[in-house]
């Protein structure tokens, strides 16, 4: 699967969670499990940036592996782990953001919560 492909399907799994919209710099949540997002966040994500953050214990990301399952299209058991886990941290970071940090960034180990000035 490539890069394209599996923010394709991240978007796809957050939007059964929260209101997804395009933004210029990654998507705007506007809700959470049916409960609106005031102000809606920003989280700050792409294809490659996606993939650099699923990337595997050894370093490489997704697509610059060999599939380990039979269907080259499937996510991979670990891959799939390493994206519910940053499904749940976008949630946890949204619920305990502090007021004006209203942009999600991927860092090592987790999502942050920032502000606009923050963003780079």
């Amino acid at each position: 699967m490539d890069d394209q492909e599996r923010y394709a399907r991240f978007l796809s799994a957050l939007g059964f969670r929260a209101g997804v919209g395009t933004a210029p710099e990654g998507v705007d949540l506007t809700d959470l499990d049916g409960e609106p997002v005031e102000p809606a966040v920003r989280l700050h994500v792409c294809a490659q940036r996606l993939a650099e953050h699923v990337r595997d214990e050894d370093g490489l990301v997704p697509s610059a592996r060999e599939s380990l399952d039979e269907e080259p299209d499937e996510l991979d058991d670990p891959e799939a782990a390493r994206l519910q886990t940053l499904l749940a941290q976008i949630e946890e970071a949204i619920l305990v953001r502090e007021p004006g940090h209203d942009h999600l960034v991927l860092v090592d180990g987790g999502v942050r919560a920032v502000s606009s000035s923050e963003v780079g």
